[in-house]
């Protein structure tokens, strides 16, 4: 028998080792046995799918492998190349209609920043910061979850119309963003953020708190040619996490990384896979090397776990189907790479008698 965890949360690497040891005592207490120890294939997506690599990289004695999609090891203090992904999905036509829409944004800020901003019912970001990146997760979203569409057909025929391109967008953003995929605008407010209360919105503080003290990931505008608005930079993300967690918080990115390996990580066993589109996969491991390969499916809505989720990633389908994909064949092909590499590592386990080796 064969024990798979999946992981779709952020408790600690230790936290994990408790919860395979429980398992296993439950486990052959209901088989009425004893010192019997299965074979445990780690899955995560995402900053899972990271968790998935460093449990496999930090308790190779436990696992048998790990499936880390699109996995985030490699902590980035400032990511542009996050936004510079987002141009090159979207394209050219695209690119330049939400470039010209950003544009847009900032000028209307400036003359008249409530009526803007309630324009995209946004208008509880106070800090100008808090809403310019609001709207520029917006957009990354349509290429993170595969639904490129969504986004870049109603725009870029709003500009070839000669339509007002922020009521275009502003339509996109609450009745897709906001209404379909269900983001809540609170997520991006400080005042929320800095709530120490525990409740279902937690998560928003806590990911912000890993943000701020270990990965960064700073999505900040590119110097040239860039997507978003570029009073969303480094200052921006500094100041959100002094305000929201206090004087001294900064991400120790060259600890994680030396901690953990990067993409560089010294681990075995572990199958890194990525989404051509993802604007994440600058953080994840891209080059195979011994024993860790990786694989790219490349589809025009092939993005964030897209081996997992199938296409598009939102919303989310248990079965991952990959018919929607723009290249199903290409997902199919990388599906069954990840299965070969689990039947080669579960079979040599099972061969020596061991969870791992």
């Amino acid at each position: 028998m064969v024990m798979v965890l999946f992981i779709f949360l952020h408790p600690t690497l230790f936290s994990f080792f408790f919860v395979c040891f429980l398992m296993q005592e439950s486990l052959n207490l209901k088989l009425n046995r004893t010192g019997v120890e299965n074979p445990w294939f780690v899955f995560g997506v995402s900053y899972s799918g990271a968790l998935s690599a460093w449990f496999r990289l930090k308790f190779p004695h436990l696992t048998c492998g790990s499936l880390a999609s699109s996995a985030v090891v490699l902590a980035v203090y400032n990511y542009t190349e996050f936004d510079q992904q987002i141009g090159e999905s979207a394209g050219a036509e695209c690119k330049a209609a939400l470039q010209e829409t950003t544009q847009l944004v900032e000028e209307r800020l400036a003359s008249n920043k409530k009526a803007v901003k309630t324009l995209f019912d946004a208008a509880e970001l106070e800090i100008d910061g808090d809403f310019l990146y609001f709207l520029a997760d917006a957009a990354a979203i349509a290429f993170q979850y595969g639904n490129p569409d969504k986004l870049c057909s109603p725009l870029v025929q709003a500009k070839k119309d000669g339509e007002d391109l922020v009521e275009a967008y502003a339509k996109y953003v609450t009745e897709y963003y906001v209404g379909s995929f269900g983001v809540s605008i609170r997520t991006y407010d400080q005042r929320h953020l800095k709530d120490t209360t525990l409740n279902e919105n937690t998560g928003d503080r806590l990911w912000w708190f890993q943000v701020c003290t270990e990965v960064a990931y700073f999505q900040v505008a590119p110097a040239n040619d860039s997507i978003r608005s570029s009073q969303v930079d480094t200052r921006y993300h500094l100041d959100l996490c002094k305000k929201v967690f206090g004087e001294g918080t900064y991400p120790e990115v060259d600890k994680t990384n030396i901690y953990y390996g990067g993409t560089n990580i010294a681990g075995s066993r572990i199958v890194f896979t990525n989404g051509s589109q993802d604007p994440w996969r600058h953080a994840s491991k891209k080059i195979s090397s011994p024993d860790m390969p990786s694989f790219v499916m490349s589809c025009h809505n092939c993005g964030h776990g897209t081996d997992m989720r199938g296409c598009p990633q939102s919303p989310f389908n248990i079965e991952g189907n990959a018919r929607n994909c723009g290249s199903p064949d290409a997902v199919e092909k990388v599906r069954h790479q990840i299965i070969e590499k689990m039947d080669l590592w579960l079979s040599e386990c099972h061969a020596s008698g061991r969870s791992s080796m």
